[in-house]
């Protein structure tokens, strides 16, 4: 039985996030592409799909070793949604930063440059989720990097934009599958991020026309981007 088949069959009763963060953060060989990272930066904003979305990463972040890829992909839907994704979603990683900081130490013995790339992300991870100005830069410069990929070289909306309602998330439903029940990951305690206020949120800018039309142009800025998160 081939293992595409083997994931349709689990995938019947998943939901569309699921089954996109599923693929996003798989074991094949490649992956994930510009389109899974900026589709999921967007289910981000619905609360419900952002339950979806960090379930599934938390079970990769925590699989064995041997599924290596697991992790780093996951990272690197992290890295991305940190960058493009929700406040909300924000909120939800630097209160499990633990999950993190655990994969900063990460041995793999039959692969030691892989086991390099998955320190190296989770210590940038790390250094944004402890540094509320550098994050808020780093997101505000993404979000005009993106209205600006948004918009096509004749000055007019190309047919590939993607649009959608503005989804108002609802925090208290989100919970933490990562905690204990009741516990509510975007309560910050004393902790301050006015990242929201700074750049207007994530939310809204699909409506100027989004990023899903432009991966060809935008995979090697993206891929730059990340990396230069990591050399910092």
């Amino acid at each position: 039985m081939s293992r595409r088949l083997v994931r349709s069959i689990r995938n019947i009763s998943s939901t569309p996030a699921e089954i996109k963060i599923k693929a996003a953060t798989s074991n094949d060989s490649f992956g994930p592409t510009t389109s899974e990272l900026n589709e999921l930066a967007i289910l981000t904003n619905d609360s419900k799909q952002l339950k979806q979305i960090i379930t599934i990463l938390v079970k990769r972040i925590n699989d064995s070793s041997r599924n290596w890829r697991h992790i780093l992909k996951s990272l690197t839907v992290i890295q991305y949604c940190m960058l493009a994704g929700s406040i909300e979603f924000v909120y939800w990683i630097q209160n499990n930063s633990y999950l993190i900081s655990t994969l900063k130490e990460f041995q793999l013995k039959d692969s030691n440059d892989m086991a390099q790339q998955i320190r190296k992300k989770a210590k940038s991870i790390s250094k944004l989720l402890k540094d509320d100005k550098l994050l808020e830069e780093k997101r505000s410069n993404y979000h005009i990097y993106r209205n600006k990929m948004s918009q096509p070289a004749n000055g007019k909306r190309s047919s590939l934009d993607i649009t959608r309602h503005d989804v108002e998330p609802d925090v208290e439903a989100i919970g933490s599958p990562a905690l204990e029940d009741g516990f509510n990951p975007f309560k910050r305690g004393t902790q301050s991020l006015d990242i929201k206020r700074s750049i207007g949120g994530s939310r809204g800018w699909e409506s100027n026309g989004g990023l899903l039309g432009h991966k060809d142009r935008q995979s090697d800025e993206i891929s730059r981007i990340l990396a230069n998160i990591e050399e910092e």
